[in-house]
């Protein structure tokens, strides 16, 4: 695990070979409980610098296929475990250890609601995936829609994983109205500087491809 120049936010990765990107987890360590987002298993290591850095108090799955190690490190830790309410049916068996389920901001815990905003993308793997807004970090984190492939740029998963890509890409495009400056992802290298100038171009990509069909 370790640390990024965002303010209390940490991640680990684990290599996936088949498609060439690295995973990734986050721990960010704030003021009203520290959060996991999407957790990675851990190595002995991982596990022991998550404990001297406070452990977590929350847990929040994005969306059921970055289920991961919740379980690990709801054990480990003891956090509550979040998860978005339109993942409940995908999410099978394992939605009897979600803690809370939310649609909006309004619906995370208290002391979550004033630094995580939700967005939310239809059109995915899932009916709709949420977006994280990370605001005292002025960073957005993607859990699946959004990846990369190659250090510095941003890309959408293929078509043919896309439920309904053009729904997907105009729901991104939504998104030009955040102010960030990082862009953190699930899969693939996550950009922690220079945000802004990367993901203006990759709207100005999706635009003209919205306007190409």
């Amino acid at each position: 695990m370790k640390s990024t120049r965002l303010p209390g936010l940490h991640t680990w990765s684990e290599f996936q070979p088949d498609r060439r990107i690295d995973f990734n987890g986050f721990l960010w360590v704030r003021p009203g409980g520290s959060l996991l987002v999407d957790p990675l298993p851990a190595s002995d290591a991982v596990a022991r610098r998550a404990t001297e850095l406070g452990g977590a108090r929350f847990v929040l799955v994005t969306n059921a296929d970055h289920w991961r190690a919740t379980d690990a490190w709801r054990e480990h830790t003891g956090a509550t475990v979040l998860a978005p309410t339109v993942e409940r049916e995908r999410l099978g068996g394992r939605a009897a250890r979600v803690d809370r389920w939310f649609d909006h901001r309004g619906e995370l815990p208290a002391e979550l609601r004033d630094d995580v905003d939700v967005r939310w993308i239809a059109g995915g793997k899932s009916a709709r995936e949420c977006v994280l807004y990370l605001e005292p970090l002025r960073a957005l984190l993607f859990g699946d829609v959004v990846r990369s492939h190659e250090s510095g740029r941003l890309r959408l998963l293929p078509d043919d994983k896309l439920a309904d890509p053009a729904r997907v890409r105009q729901d991104v495009l939504a998104l030009r109205d955040v102010h960030l400056e990082a862009v953190l992802l699930g899969d693939g290298d996550s950009l922690f500087t220079g945000a802004r100038g990367v993901w203006l171009e990759f709207l100005r990509e999706l635009g003209t491809a919205v306007q190409g069909r």
